[in-house]
């Protein structure tokens, strides 16, 4: 389409200059004078609705890159994460809280079921866990990849070696246009027919249109010399309507198409020369007309190459502008996904894996030790309503009335030492050995006191790894030990898993608890125990990073 408007463009332009030079032609006939002035009423419309459009993408580009220059980054980053936080909790509420709800009403039923057979109900929320696990590492694996790249800045195709089909029927008509004329005005203006030579000269001049797209200075120097060869052997070039096509493409082609400006001007330039030396010489009536076609095309060109230079300037700053904003946007909503994953995480894995082992207690039990199998499931219900509202509350962050607000770096829930003594006793319900030591150097009144992000941190610390030793070394011993100082708080988690420990437990949850403790300015460090066996986890917070950062 667009080509089809440039093309109309140097025609419409042709014509109008050519009508010009005709008016001021004495000698010019009266049809002659009637067809171009057709030909000028033509043009000048065509030239103004393109003026229009070339005018309206102007001013659209240039709207566009103030539109994005106003746009704040922080702003647009906001709303990136806002669109961000609904899908994600739509991805919850489909595979998360479900997941829970669903083991929370096989627990209520196997209640139901005590007295007769709650077997059917328990197993049903060990599988309906395990499917759950598989769906809660799916889910952290979709959050924690990269997003896509930011695409680059789009660049103008390169113009094509070989000439395009549309070149190739443009120059035909040009030759069958010239070799037309030739035949029928040949003999008027030169007093007999014209010799061969002359017209295939005349015709190669007009096929040069060829490389109008291509290489348009090729084409506009090779019409040039095609005259001054035809001059200097004595047979010339004729002129006529075929030069709105060929010289005037050309030299429109040069100034406005071609990369390096000197280049195409030098090409008009001999183009113009070998005009104005052939035609002066064998037909000057039509000098001045043919000159004014080169030129008005030419300046044309140039006009069009101004507007085109100043439109893609728009377009560069406006797309620059663009990547820049969606860099930030993009980097917004990927902290944001983490901090989803790291929450999810922290809220789910764990609870999953205890209702799991309970409700396994609770089977197991329930012949034998009745009270402890009926505790057990307690343990179960629990849970899944304690994980259910922490994940209400997650949701309403995330999808809620506070759009781009970033939840508590300690999760959702603020959680405190009281916290993390009822996790050590939750896992020891979960058959777990566990020696939980809290102390504070120097003591403090009631026992340690740290600021809310601290404390969750030391929560979560605590929840991970008595949660993995449950699964990778049950019936282990573990010790915990959580001290805190004047300047720092330590966490010590260890276990006495049988056999020396595989490759570390490096899995999300410790990955999220590393990202946690790097915000607080603290460290994680994850591996074998100090004998290789078991496994080991510790983690230093400084005390004065934490002020001022929410739970």
């Amino acid at each position: 389409m667009r080509a089809r408007s440039e093309h109309a463009l140097v025609a419409g332009a042709s014509v109008a200059v050519a009508t010009a030079g005709v008016a001021l032609d004495p000698s010019a006939s009266a049809p002659w004078d009637l067809l171009f002035g057709a030909c000028l009423f033509f043009g000048l419309l065509t030239l103004l609705r393109l003026a229009l459009r070339a005018g309206r993408r102007a001013r659209h580009e240039r709207h566009r890159a103030r539109r994005l220059a106003q746009v704040s980054p922080a702003e647009n980053a906001r709303r990136a994460v806002a669109q961000e936080e609904r899908r994600l909790a739509a991805d919850v509420e489909a595979v998360v809280r479900s997941a829970v709800l669903r083991m929370a009403s096989s627990a209520d039923r196997a209640l139901q079921e005590w007295e007769r057979d709650p077997h059917p109900a328990l197993r049903d929320v060990q599988e309906e866990g395990q499917r759950a696990t598989v769906e809660l590492r799916r889910l952290l694996g979709l959050l924690r990849e990269p997003g896509d790249p930011v695409p680059a800045a789009a660049r103008p195709a390169a113009a094509g070696a070989m000439p395009s089909r549309g070149d190739v029927l443009v120059a035909a008509a040009a030759v069958l246009l010239a070799l037309a004329e030739s035949a029928a005005y040949g003999e008027e203006a030169t007093g007999g027919p014209q010799p061969a030579a002359s017209v295939g000269f005349t015709a190669l001049a007009a096929s040069t249109v060829v490389v109008r797209r291509t290489r348009p200075w090729l084409g506009t120097a090779a019409c040039g010399a095609v005259f001054l060869l035809a001059h200097a052997v004595g047979f010339p070039v004729s002129s006529g309507l075929w030069t709105l096509v060929t010289p005037g493409g050309l030299a429109w082609a040069s100034t406005a198409r071609q990369r390096r400006l000197p280049v195409g001007l030098t090409a008009v330039a001999v183009l113009l020369t070998g005009v104005v030396v052939s035609l002066a010489a064998h037909d000057p009536a039509n000098v001045r007309i043919v000159v004014v076609i080169i030129v008005g095309s030419a300046v044309g060109g140039l006009a069009v190459r101004g507007m085109d230079r100043s439109e893609r300037s728009a377009r560069h700053r406006a797309a620059e502008r663009a990547q820049h904003l969606e860099r930030a946007a993009e980097e917004a909503v990927r902290a944001r996904r983490l901090g989803v994953a790291r929450d999810l995480h922290d809220l789910v894995s764990s609870a999953v894996g205890v209702m799991v082992v309970h409700s396994g207690a609770a089977e197991a039990l329930r012949a034998t030790d009745p009270a402890a199998a009926r505790a057990a499931l307690d343990v179960v219900r629990r849970t899944a309503a304690e994980t259910v509202g922490e994940l209400a509350a997650l949701a309403a962050v995330t999808g809620g009335g506070r759009s781009g607000v970033p939840p508590p770096a300690g999760g959702v829930v603020e959680h405190g030492m009281a916290d993390v003594e009822e996790v050590v006793e939750r896992m020891r319900g979960a058959g777990l050995t566990i020696s939980f030591t809290a102390n504070s150097v120097p003591p403090r009144p009631g026992g340690p006191s740290l600021p809310p992000a601290v404390a969750g941190a030391v929560y979560r610390t605590v929840q991970e790894s008595l949660t993995n030793a449950a699964r990778h070394a049950p019936g282990a011993a573990v010790t915990v030990v959580v001290g805190v100082g004047p300047d720092a708080v330590c966490v010590d988690v260890v276990d006495d898993g049988p056999g020396r420990s595989p490759v570390p437990r490096r899995g999300y949850g410790l990955v999220g608890i590393s990202e946690r403790v790097e915000h607080l300015g603290g460290s994680l460090h994850a591996g074998p125990g100090d004998d290789g066996r078991g496994f080991r986890v510790r983690v230093r917070v400084p005390l004065g990073a934490a002020h001022g950062v929410g739970a």
